[in-house]
């Protein structure tokens, strides 16, 4: 949110200011968080341009609120794989834009394609860039992750200025790489470069990690193709790879506070933020 005020040129939200709100969200609903391990509260904070004039400008006025709701997974079937579908001729982002800021505005595009995507039988679009069309970004509103034989995880680079750097996209590298052992590069993954692959996974805040079984690639309404469609299955198509599933349940454990695992907990636990619950009142003045 901090980036994306200063690209929208919007007036940044002070850390401090952040987490004393998300803190008094989260205690005034904590009614609503769903019994442990079946789903959870999620807080969505948003930032908007809130002054009366009506010209082609930035606001020299701002309204910073969070709003939350219960929610399962995002993804539903738990851990199953999910069918994405590559569309040629549309891309989500632009190099220059504003691609790698959480903007409203980034989402709304892709709603089209994305109801076209799922008319089509599948459960997500996977975005290409805009430059050659062939270069994989984002599925959907999550962080793609490829894995190949040897180990090594390919995810799609920042660099670009059209990929948003998740939180979730992150924790992922960090523990792919002290925990399994995995190499991570961040560079260009393409279409082609799916030929090999043995798992991919998508990550997200609401997706969490999810399993990709295969993907699609559609060549757009207008464009014909004698070539026979491409379509990658990675596994068996249906369930979660061994690193999907050993990255999946460090990512909960740490999450839930799982137990069994104290030295993961004491190694990463800088990132868990615990709020405290409201004192009951015993009657006391």
């Amino acid at each position: 949110m901090y980036n994306g005020a200063e690209c929208l040129l919007l007036p940044p939200v002070p850390v401090s200011t952040f987490i004393k709100a998300a803190d008094a969200v989260t205690r005034n609903n904590a009614n609503w968080i769903p019994p442990h391990g079946s789903g959870a509260l999620y807080l969505c904070p948003l930032l908007f341009g809130s002054g009366e004039e009506l010209g082609v400008k930035a606001s020299n006025e701002a309204i910073f609120c969070i709003y939350c709701s219960p929610v399962g997974n995002y993804f539903k079937g738990g851990l199953k794989a999910i069918k994405l579908q590559a569309v040629k001729g549309y891309s989500r982002a632009a190099p220059g834009g504003s691609g790698s800021v959480k903007a409203g505005g980034n989402y709304a595009p892709a709603f089209l394609v994305q109801k076209k995507v799922w008319e089509r039988g599948y459960d997500e679009a996977l975005f290409l860039d805009a430059v050659s069309g062939e270069a994989i970004e984002e599925a959907g509103a999550s962080d793609f992750f490829a894995v190949y034989p040897n180990n090594t995880i390919i995810t799609p680079p920042l660099s670009s200025g059209t990929i948003l750097p998740g939180v979730t996209r992150s924790s992922i590298i960090e523990l792919a790489q002290n925990e399994c052992g995995c190499t991570v590069l961040e560079k260009p993954l393409r279409i082609s470069d799916l030929h090999g692959v043995v798992e991919v996974f998508c990550c997200g805040t609401g997706a969490s990690i999810t399993p990709v079984g295969s993907v699609n690639v559609h060549h757009g309404e207008n464009e014909v193709d004698e070539k026979e469609p491409l379509n990658f299955v990675f596994g068996d198509g249906t369930n979660a790879g061994l690193v999907n599933k050993r990255l999946y349940q460090m990512l909960l454990d740490i999450q839930m506070g799982n137990g069994g695992n104290d030295a993961l907990h004491k190694k990463y636990g800088k990132w868990v933020h615990i709020v405290k619950p409201i004192e009951e009142d015993d009657g006391s003045e």
